[in-house]
């Protein structure tokens, strides 16, 4: 019998990209290295389609072998594998975990309520904001809910004594890129910014992989704007501090109102670079305005202008917020952050 079995996209022979396959990872390296790889069993979802019975019988292989159960499904597979591994724990006595990754768990749940009843089965559930801890308690989900919050293995870069600021202020962007991350809205700003101060005062650098359906619309953007904008690649994810600890600031201007805890914005706080976000659902949980990081009303481009329009003109603060963000990514760090589950593992 092991210890753990895991069953989440970890996508091996492939590059992990994605907050999904990228937290799978951590959460499985880390396991690996607390209990030992030979107590912990793993599962890959990547391509479950293509054979679903193999499929099924490595899910009830997994669940007779271990003696704690932890999912990380995406949204496709909510509907798969909570019933199935709610089912199989019940029978066979084990522990299932839950580590849900993003928000819109609450939503999914609204839409197909019969899925609601197996959750609270559920031994635990950890949840990465407190925001999404109180919406899964509208549900009647309260009992089994932890806060998780996002972590990396990665130690934050030193505070920095002394650090000069030059024009033209270096911006980043590490995210997915798609419409819906605010990648238009960060150019438009920038181009706005640069047009009324008659010189290029800022430049975007952008990381990250790229929605297929958003190329063409993308690389035209970088077209149009290829004096202050760049497409930089994909940072691997052991490798971002290196790559974000050498700008002013990382903007998070997403339009995606339900996100839950970015990765970008612990990316940034490990390499001492203060977020400009816009106010999605849960931002209160992870920027302490003017501390860590600033933000501006969603979805108005006037008020992200106004915002880092500010925080151009104010290096001091900036400065003091690099620092802030050093510290407070010792919140996130790998000890801290799994306690919760090694504790219900034991």
């Amino acid at each position: 019998m092991k210890k753990i079995g895991i069953c989440g996209h970890l996508n091996i022979g492939s590059e992990a990209t994605g907050g999904q396959t990228i937290k799978t990872r951590i959460i499985t390296e880390t396991l690996d290295e607390f209990y030992g790889q030979e107590q912990v069993l793993k599962l890959d979802t990547k391509d479950w389609k293509r054979n679903k019975v193999k499929f099924l019988l490595k899910c009830i292989s997994i669940a007779i072998h271990s003696e704690n159960i932890i999912i990380l499904p995406a949204q496709n597979g909510v509907k798969i594998l909570i019933p199935l591994f709610v089912f199989l724990s019940k029978i066979l006595g084990r522990k299932l975990h839950y580590i849900v990754v993003g928000a819109w768990l609450p939503i999914l749940l609204e839409n197909h309520k019969w899925l609601i009843r197996p959750t609270k089965n559920i031994s635990y559930i950890y949840a990465e904001t407190n925001t999404l801890i109180n919406k899964l308690a509208k549900l009647g989900i309260n009992s089994n809910t932890f806060w998780m919050p996002n972590f990396k293995k990665i130690r934050p870069i030193s505070i920095k004594q002394e650090e000069k600021f030059e024009k033209p202020y270096k911006l980043c962007i590490v995210s997915r890129i798609n419409y819906e991350k605010g990648i238009e809205t960060a150019i438009k700003v920038i181009e706005r910014l640069n047009k009324e101060q008659d010189e290029d005062i800022v430049e975007l650098d952008i990381y990250g992989p790229i929605q297929e359906d958003y190329k063409d619309r993308f690389n035209h953007l970088l077209n149009q704007h290829r004096k202050y904008v760049k497409y930089k690649g994909i940072i691997d994810y052991s490798n971002t501090t290196e790559i974000i600890k050498n700008y002013y600031l990382l903007l998070f201007p997403t339009k995606y109102y339900t996100e839950g805890f970015p990765g970008t914005v612990l990316d940034a706080y490990l390499s001492g670079v203060p977020v400009l976000a816009s106010r999605w659902e849960s931002w209160e949980d992870l920027i302490k305005e003017g501390i860590t990081g600033f933000t501006f009303e969603f979805n108005n481009n006037d008020d992200f202008y106004k915002a880092l329009i500010y925080l151009l003109k104010n290096n001091d603060l900036v400065l003091e917020m690099k620092r802030n963000c050093i510290i407070e990514a010792d919140k996130y760090s790998i000890n801290n952050a799994i306690k919760v589950l090694v504790d219900n593992i034991s």
